[in-house]
């Protein structure tokens, strides 16, 4: 709880500049985009269950794609605003540990993204639940979750260190995203099995086929390297040069 507690303050304040600009809201409407492809698909169910529907869009736009811009957002401005206008020295002046700021940075991400992600997911399921024979979709919500949440988890991490390593770090993002996740990583074994993007997916099918071994193996996965990249941005701070 303390440690929680030395957290609050730059949590709240970067959580705040989030919501006071267009970050949280962008997050919000692009973790919205499925309800539209649910919607057409209510429209016209094409012979397809809302569960099969849901998994498809699941795998193919949402994790490759939107899930990763969604996080990138809020991930590359959670520092980015402070090395652009010049005030990080400011900050790095106070009395506050660089692991706090890292940290407490990381946590408003991730306050700002898995919230809207798993509104997004949920307005979907509600409408593609419209559908004839919506069956298993409770559980293809509940893996749909957890897979996301994970994935945040590690794409804020990876991000936020990117964000102080690459000066242009949104669109070094953005050339990530899609040359990375959403077209190498779905033909290239090699690099599919290093995305970000194929573990999220171990995690969501594990829940769905209700193997905890798969899921819980593959989150750990991808919360190791996301501590690793939280602790390689500590350092990144602490060789920021003040004044």
């Amino acid at each position: 709880m303390t440690a929680l507690w030395r957290l609050l303050p730059v949590t709240t304040l970067t959580v705040r500049q989030f919501t006071g600009g267009r970050t949280a809201r962008l997050a919000l409407v692009l973790s919205l985009i499925p309800a539209l492809f649910a919607a057409i698909y209510v429209a016209r169910p094409w012979d397809v269950t809302p569960s099969a529907f849901a998994i498809d869009l699941f795998r193919e736009l949402v994790v490759p794609t939107l899930l990763p811009i969604v996080v990138l957002l809020p991930a590359t401005a959670a520092f980015g605003n402070e090395l652009e206008d010049g005030t990080l020295p400011y900050l790095l002046m106070k009395p506050v540990s660089r692991m706090r700021l890292v940290l407490g940075k990381y946590a408003a991400v991730l306050l700002v993204t898995v919230p809207a992600l798993l509104a997004g997911l949920a307005v979907t399921t509600l409408i593609a639940a419209q559908g004839p024979d919506a069956g298993e979709l409770g559980r293809v919500l509940v893996a749909m979750a957890g897979a996301s949440a994970v994935a945040a988890a590690l794409l804020g991490a990876v991000f936020l260190l990117v964000s102080l390593v690459i000066p242009r770090a949104l669109l070094a993002g953005m050339i990530y995203i899609f040359a990375w996740e959403s077209l190498l990583g779905r033909f290239l074994p090699g690099v599919r099995a290093i995305s970000s993007r194929e573990h999220a997916l171990r995690v969501f099918d594990g829940i769905l086929a209700d193997d905890f071994a798969i899921a819980s193996n593959a989150a750990l996965t991808m919360l190791v390297f996301a501590a690793v990249c939280l602790l390689l941005a500590v350092w990144r701070l602490r060789s920021i040069q003040i004044g």
